[in-house]
């Protein structure tokens, strides 16, 4: 064979092999744009069991817990939870309350963890805090109560109302809508009128 008829088949070969090459790539971009507006294949869920999360910054830990089963969702980046126990830790590292929780979610984009259900928080003070919902957005910010609030501290001062605002330490507190407030002189007359 000559040189030019080898070139030219060559030629046509790479001329061939880079006009299938411009078809496929559009096919794949019609697919992959096809896919990405299926709302489907936009949100993703995964179900998890035994999981520990963490939230650190710094190298520090704000907070952590472990819940026995949940599930998370891509679209709205929240993380569903189920039997919680966890800590919230102050700017040293120290626990400051720790909590369980039937169930809970975490929401990723703003942090602020929500726990439903048969919720106690206790205090470094051993002060105790029961509510129906309660609602964490971090160390520098109050804990919402909402629901069936009942606190105790130091086992002689107990509130009951339905709603409530705590620092995050539950050393200082604001109880609104049906409150009241008793205060105990011994054990026996606390444990009639309280939960604990």
């Amino acid at each position: 064979m000559n040189k030019k008829l080898i070139l030219k088949i060559l030629s046509f070969i790479l001329l061939f092999a880079l006009i299938w090459g411009l078809i496929w790539a559009y096919s794949i971009s019609r697919i992959v744009k096809k896919n990405s507006k299926n709302s489907s294949l936009k949100s993703q869920q995964a179900i998890v069991k035994n999981i520990i999360v963490t939230e650190t910054k710094d190298e520090k830990k704000y907070w952590e817990f472990y819940a026995k089963s949940g599930s998370y969702t891509s679209e709205n980046n929240k993380l569903q939870l189920n039997d919680i126990i966890g800590n919230f830790y102050d700017k040293e590292g120290q626990v400051i309350v720790s909590f369980k929780s039937d169930k809970g979610t975490y929401d990723e984009l703003s942090k602020k963890v929500i726990l439903t259900g048969d919720n106690l928080f206790v205090g470094k003070d051993s002060s105790r805090l029961h509510a129906d919902e309660l609602i964490w957005q971090g160390q520098d910010k109050d804990i919402l109560a909402n629901g069936n609030v009942q606190f105790i501290q130091q086992n002689k001062l107990v509130t009951k109302s339905n709603k409530a605002v705590f620092n995050s330490t539950l050393t200082n507190f604001k109880i609104m809508d049906n409150a009241k407030v008793k205060i105990y002189a011994d054990e026996k007359t606390k444990k009639k009128y309280t939960k604990f």
